[in-house]
């Protein structure tokens, strides 16, 4: 399991494609205050495969890499 508290962008990867599969997700409060956001992809055998938790200001900036990524790709302020 993971939370995620900060994203960097890594121009020097390449994508890999995998097999599709669906994510599970819910959201909670935290013991020590706050919302927590978590996604779950899962196995074959429907066993939790991996957990990525997100605290308000990671999806906030998460957020802003999807706008970048998706609504204007042609405008990419990443890539040359």
């Amino acid at each position: 399991m993971s939370l995620i508290t900060s994203f960097e962008y890594r121009g020097d990867r390449n994508a890999r494609f995998q097999a599709e599969h669906k994510c599970g997700w819910f959201y909670d409060e935290k013991p020590t205050g706050g919302r927590i956001l978590q996604l779950e992809t899962y196995a074959k055998d429907g066993s939790t495969s991996q957990i990525m938790q997100f605290d308000r200001r990671a999806v906030g900036e998460l957020l802003t890499i999807i706008a970048r990524a998706f609504l204007d790709p042609a405008t990419d302020p990443w890539k040359p």
